[in-house]
């Protein structure tokens, strides 16, 4: 027999919430308990002495029952399938009955709840801790092939019976109990009993929808019941509530201090979260003053892998001291420092800045390569910080790497083998190259004696040579040489050619044939030998030889318009290149188009006219035109482009300017990586360009610049002949169809080393469209897929370069040269980078300001940078700004820019320094209050439960802030002084509506505020008529909210009006057309539909579409204008609001209005909905209008601003 096992619990708070604390929080003090199955009396033993409860208990072992006996009044040694309760308890009724993890244990569970009818008293309530079969990690187990009974956990040998949220709400409606409440208790899966199983080892929709399922990390159920012979309505709301999506996680470490005296005692622990690609650990470290401190990072707690992006280590000033980037560290970057069971994979196409670790244990660690000197420095202070930006992504491929490992792990044993021979042989080379400098000082020595003996022998012979006797022998030596002559004696050949071959013959110089001259270099051919010749050495890359010409191939299919326009264009530039200009006709089925180029060839001699007897498509015809003039360079030109200047000669001069450059492209409006002036765009060219003007702006900018880029775009492709020789045409049989072929011809050229440029300072035009990556049709899907066969490195070049766009500084050169030649004022915008309502009316405000203003924004962004970005459609300037380290670059460059004013619609995420920037740059500057941030921190004048704060004075400011600080950690009159001097300087302190400036006004005296409405209704529109329709008795109401709904804008009441209605069984419909603040249960749960985001130019046809009843804003702070109220107003739908802020007079008087409360309870809003459909929807009675909006005395001031007038004064 199976002895019985002793369960060892624990009700240390400090553990965390665990079901005996959860149930004994359920307990009110001096109660009177039955614990059932009690175990070793740790509940009892904490209810009597903490709640002074009286309890007594049932248990099944004399072992345990000794344990729990001093703190129990009365405890029975029982089995509880045999006890009679009633009788055991006979005349006791308690306040509570405990069921702490039994019924699991029970064969038939539903007799002990009809025995506990009869023990509770009349408001007693049974408790029950109840284990949920439906975890995700026993759900995981079982998906793997497993069911494994343990000691302890979900699947103790000793369960009988298994619940589910649904299965144990049945188990106790069934026997008629009422749940009066049911929570959980939460356990990661890492800190389970399946912690073992790896969730990202099956498919990652598999894990995704697992840990979507409500109660995926739910361990065990904490229920609540009473007697209830009703009790459907108790179980729909248990039944409402989803957790939201939960993750499986994993812990990561980092140690501090002495080298080699590491301990659990310096160790900070964090949790990353599985399947999320980008997130940061933030460690926080002590003081440690230590001579040799280290920093030892222990990535992960099991195996996987995960992408490293950037480490940043900050002192307690929150400067940065130290980083670590994949760019910036060798390939082997972790072997500079100690680490193990960390191997190194190649970038993910999905990460292509991170390093890819593959973590082969669940032990793996890495000393942090940081300089002493930094780390002792940082650490000499509490507060230095170490942010370790990383992902782990959700994928099946973990196992395939982990399978690696042994292969790698034996790569890496003989790479170290390798390594110690290389040494070796390094060493013995070293020595032997010591032996030879020693013999070459020696010989270099005896060099220099040779040379100073032949100086004193040339010395001597010249003494000679200067001497009398000598020019008398040589007067003696002409003398005999002539009588000998005259003699005609014969003489030998000198010794010293005797045994010579006798060389060939000479011609004289007129006698050479004038064909033997070289064409190219105009000296006669080097006769073939062989013997005594030297190789021929490969020319150096400065010595690259340009063809003789270049022919411009235009293939023409469609289009009599692009193609007269690109042509004439051609012809009308101005070249100093030899160049031929090939027309090809690729069989058009446009009469007219093939009539006009035979007519043009024979009255333009420069032009060549062919023609295909049938179509052959584009990569065969290109090919037929390439392979024309087998020594001409190529240059590859659409139909729909447009040419201007000396375009010809600037794309000429890139290819020669390096020799292993063998394309060229010029920007152009449509040639995304090559696009100007958004990349990777389809751009219109900028106001007031044509493609003469635009390319002389490239010219003058950007001479002879040019960028390297992954490969040409085939609009105007510019081919040197020795890359096309090399390379060969374009690939007729995977590519005839056309797509792709020019990507493909470029990675082949790569392969053979040659490079693509981007000229920089050449535009041509291009009017169709380009497929680059993301398909049109299938057949560039099938382009595509065939490049990516051949080429597997070809997405990883074009993705590495659309992450880095190196040339984003030159768009951002020919942006700032366009606002340079502007004759219009620049205005800077400065904002937050949340977007919502803020950013809308700020590119609301620049699309007006467009033909009178440029318009500049500047955001904040992460790790103290800023953004600086020219808001226009034919704009790409971006360019980004460290604060305060670039401060003086920012203002220089807001000079250069020509900026004369400044408007600021937000400060939160900026330094303050930047409030000074007009004083700096000296302009004036406006303010826009898009809420109530420069008078209070929380932005929305609501406390920590969302609601409105109703501005009750200064102390309820400051003791807001003592729970919730302000950004900059200032007292609240602190904060307000600063933003009072900030406003009172402004020109206009602009409010969009009354009651947001009268609210201001209050708290800036000083400022000139003046009201003005937002751009997007017009001051003179009439708004539409409000249409209303009638439904049947028994339809439903159909309430609509719109937006991102946020706790403050009535999240939290939304769902429990949705979940009242449901209750009720309610004849509304909630429909959030829009997005929660968090997940939310939805139909059939409860009366609510989310209907997802939506684009703000897509919202009036889903109202129209749709046919709301009416539009309900559940708002809880007094809103400053409502771009949504707006699309309601101008769907004309009947709208409910609250009676604060702007929707008080944007609202008054208007028909089909309902203005209430802004602190109505769901139960009242949900009576409110009830009675408006009756009344109104249905028995069709016409309500009276709003009420209208009062005027205050500080109104008057207010109405006098407009931008059309006053901005730009």
């Amino acid at each position: 027999m199976t002895p019985h096992h002793t369960y060892i619990r624990s009700m240390d708070q400090q553990e965390g919430l665990n079901s005996l604390s959860a149930l004994a929080d359920q307990v009110p003090e001096n109660s009177k308990v039955l614990d059932l199955g009690c175990g070793a009396g740790v509940l009892g033993q904490f209810l009597a002495l903490q709640k002074k409860c009286t309890v007594d208990g049932v248990t099944l072992s004399q072992h345990e029952a000794a344990l729990a006996r001093p703190h129990y009044r009365d405890l029975l040694v029982a089995d509880l399938e045999g006890i009679n309760l009633a009788q055991a308890f006979a005349g006791r009724q308690y306040d509570r009955i405990i069921c702490a993890d039994v019924l699991e244990h029970l064969r038939n569970p539903e007799q002990i709840l009809d025995a506990c009818h009869s023990l509770l008293a009349p408001k007693g309530e049974l408790l029950a801790s109840i284990p949920n079969a439906s975890y995700s990690g026993l759900l995981l187990e079982l998906m793997q092939g497993e069911f494994r009974y343990r000691t302890e956990g979900l699947l103790d040998r000793t369960h009988l019976r298994f619940f589910t949220r649904h299965s144990l709400i049945r188990f106790f409606t069934e026997k008629g109990w009422a749940i009066n409440a049911l929570s959980t208790i939460k356990r990661p899966l890492d800190d389970s009993e399946f912690k073992a199983i790896h969730p990202d080892s099956l498919p990652p929709a598999v894990i995704r929808y697992l840990l979507a399922l409500p109660d995926a990390l739910t361990y065990q159920f904490i229920c609540t019941t009473r007697p209830d012979t009703d009790a459907y309505a108790q179980q729909t709301t248990a039944l409402l509530e989803h957790n939201a999506e939960a993750h499986p996680s994993f812990s990561s470490d980092l140690y501090w201090g002495e080298q080699g005296q590491l301990n659990e005692s310096c160790k900070h622990t964090l949790r990353g979260r599985i399947g999320q690609y980008h997130q940061n650990l933030r460690f926080e470290l002590p003081a440690c003053n230590t001579l040799q401190p280290v920093l030892r990072w222990d990535p992960a707690d099991r195996p996987g892998f995960l992408h490293l992006y950037q480490i940043h280590l900050y002192d307690h000033q929150g400067q940065l001291r130290w980083a670590w980037t994949p760019q910036k560290s060798t390939p082997l970057g972790l072997s500079s420092t100690p680490c193990s069971n960390i191997h190194l994979q190649p970038a993910s196409a999905t990460a292509p800045n991170a390093m890819l670790l593959l973590l082969t244990s669940d032990d793996p660690w890495w000393q942090l390569p940081i300089p002493p000197d930094v780390l002792r420095q940082c650490l000499a202070s509490a507060g230095c910080v170490l942010d370790i930006e990383l992902g782990w992504p959700m994928s099946a491929d973990y196992a395939a790497l982990s399978q690696s490992t042994h292969a790698m792990q034996a790569d890496l044993t003989r790479a170290d083998q390798e390594i110690q021979q290389s040494r070796h042989q390094y060493a013995i080379q070293t020595q032997a190259l010591h032996t030879t400098e020693h013999q070459l000082q020696h010989q270099q020595q005896t060099s220099a004696q040779l040379r100073a003996l032949l100086e004193d022998h040339q010395h001597y012979i010249h003494s000679i040579e200067a001497s009398r006797s000598y020019r008398a022998m040589q007067k003696l030596g002409r003398l005999k040489r002539r009588l000998l002559a005259n003699n005609s004696l014969p003489t030998a050949p000198p010794q010293s050619i005797a045994n010579s071959a006798p060389s060939a013959p000479m011609p004289p110089p007129d006698t050479i044939a004038p064909d033997a001259i070289s064409p190219d270099t105009g000296t006669p051919p080097v006769p073939e030998t062989t013997a005594c010749t030297t190789p021929a050495m490969p020319a150096p890359a400065s010595t690259a030889i340009a063809a003789e010409a270049i022919d411009i191939i235009i293939p023409v299919y469609r289009g009599l318009d692009d193609t007269r326009r690109c042509l004439q264009s051609v012809l009308q530039a101005s070249y100093a290149q030899p160049h031929h200009i090939i027309v090809i006709n690729d069989a058009s089925p446009e009469p007219a188009l093939a009539q006009w180029l035979r007519e043009l060839a024979q009255q333009e001699p420069r032009m060549t006219l062919l023609e295909n007897e049938s179509n052959l498509g584009f990569v065969a015809t290109v090919n037929r035109g390439m392979a024309l003039h087998p020594t001409h360079d190529v240059l590859l030109l659409n139909s729909d482009t447009e040419v201007a200047n000396n375009w010809l000669d600037r794309l000429h001069a890139t290819a020669y300017r390096d020799a292993a450059t063998g394309t060229v492209t010029p920007l152009s409006n449509n040639a995304t990586i090559c696009s100007y002036p958004r990349f990777c765009a389809n751009n219109d060219l900028p106001p007031g360009f044509d493609t003469s003007s635009l390319d002389h702006l490239c010219a003058n900018t950007h001479p002879n610049a040019s960028a390297v880029i992954p490969t040409a775009v085939g609009f105007c492709m510019y081919i040197r002949r020795d890359c096309l020789n090399q390379t060969g045409l374009f690939d007729t049989e995977n590519f005839g169809k056309g797509y792709g072929e020019e990507n493909d011809f470029c990675m082949r050229a790569h392969y053979l080393g040659w490079n693509h440029q981007l000229a920089l300072d050449t535009f041509v035009l291009h009017t169709g469209g380009v497929s680059f990556g993301e398909s049109k049709t299938p057949r560039e899907e099938a382009a595509y897929a065939t490049l990516q066969r051949l080429h597997p490195e070809y997405d990883a070049l074009v993705q590495a370069h659309l992450q880095t766009n190196p040339a984003q500084a030159a768009r951002n050169a020919l942006d700032e040269a366009r606002l340079r030649l502007s004759n219009l004022p620049c205005i800077l915008m400065v904002t937050h980078s949340l977007g919502g309502g803020t950013l809308r009316h700020v590119h609301e405000l620049a699309q007006w300001l467009t033909p009178r203003a440029n318009t500049l924004t500047l955001i904040p962004l992460p790790e103290h940078m800023l953004r600086l970005q020219w808001l226009h459609p034919a704009a790409g300037y971006t360019e980004d700004f460290h604060w305060p380290n670039d401060a003086i670059a920012l203002r220089t460059k807001l000079q250069q820019l020509g900026v004369k004013h400044i408007h600021y619609h937000h400060l939160l995420g900026l330094n303050p320094g930047l409030m000074q920037l007009p004083l700096e740059l000296g302009t004036t500057y406006d303010f826009t209050a898009h809420d109530y941030y420069s008078a209070c921190p929380q932005v929305t004048m609501t406390l920590a439960d969302h609601r409105y704060c109703e501005e009750q004075g200064p102390q309820q400011c400051s003791a807001c802030l003592a729970q919730r600080p302000a950004p900059t950690e200032e007292s609240i009159e602190d904060w307000r002084m600063r933003h009072r001097h900030f406003l009172a300087q402004a020109r206009y302190v602009l409010t969009p509506s009354r009651d947001t400036a009268r609210r201001l006004q209050r708290y800036f005296p000083q400022a000139a505020i003046r009201f003005v409405p937002h751009l997007d209704i017009p001051q003179n529109q009439e708004l539409p008529p409000q249409k209303h329709r009638r439904i049947a008795p028994d339809g439903h109401l159909r309430i609509f909210i719109l937006g991102g709904v946020s706790a403050n804008k009535g999240g939290e009441v939304m769902q429990a009006v949705a979940q009242a209605a449901t209750r009720h069984r309610a004849p509304l419909e909630l429909h959030l057309l829009g997005y929660p603040h968090r997940p939310m249960p939805t139909q059939p749960h409860t009366s609510l539909t989310v209907h997802g985001p939506y684009n703000d130019a897509d919202l009036a046809l889903l109202l129209e579409r749709l046919q709301p009843d009416l539009i309900w804003f559940p708002a809880l702070w007094p809103e400053t204008y409502s771009y949504t109220l707006s699309a309601a107003l101008l769907a004309g739908v009947p709208i409910v609001a609250p009676n604060l802020g702007a929707f008080t007079e944007r609202l008054s008087q208007r028909p089909w209005t309902w203005l209430e409360p802004w602190n109505t309870t769901p139960d009242d809003w949900l009576n409110l909905f009830l009675n408006l459909r009756q009344r109104y929807f249905i028995d069709g009675q016409i309500p009276p209008p709003a009420p209208a909006a009062p005027l205050h005395a500080t109104d008057t001031s207010l109405l006098t601003w407009s931008y059309e007038k006053d901005y730009l004064a």
